[in-house]
């Protein structure tokens, strides 16, 4: 996906507790979740989140303790996966319509 909506009211007030490390992580998280269209494998979290230091691994492990769920080794969002679910049908359901002609006239 090129584009996710964030609902700013939904995210302030799931995440008006984080700092501002955790903000970055848990957003470098979500893009990389909403522009591959897959879960990130467990041994890559804190590559994908540019964490090297101390304080920026605890950051990620906080981030996905609260926000991700680890299913057979990949952690995963579920806001995410039924955005990206929607997203896909919906694509699915413009090419099915452009390979009939497109939208008919009015």
């Amino acid at each position: 996906m090129n584009f996710w909506k964030r609902h700013i009211g939904d995210y302030t007030r799931d995440t008006g507790h984080l700092s501002l490390l955790e903000h970055g992580v848990y957003t470098v998280l979500l893009d990389r979740i909403y522009a591959t269209e897959r879960p990130i494998p467990e041994g890559e979290v804190y590559r994908v989140a540019r964490a090297s230091s101390r304080a920026e691994r605890a950051a990620v492990d906080a981030v996905l303790a609260e926000f991700f769920d680890l299913e057979d080794g990949e952690w995963t969002n579920a806001r995410a996966a039924l955005e990206i679910e929607a997203a896909q049908s919906k694509a699915g359901a413009n090419r099915a319509n452009g390979k009939s002609g497109g939208r008919p006239p009015k």
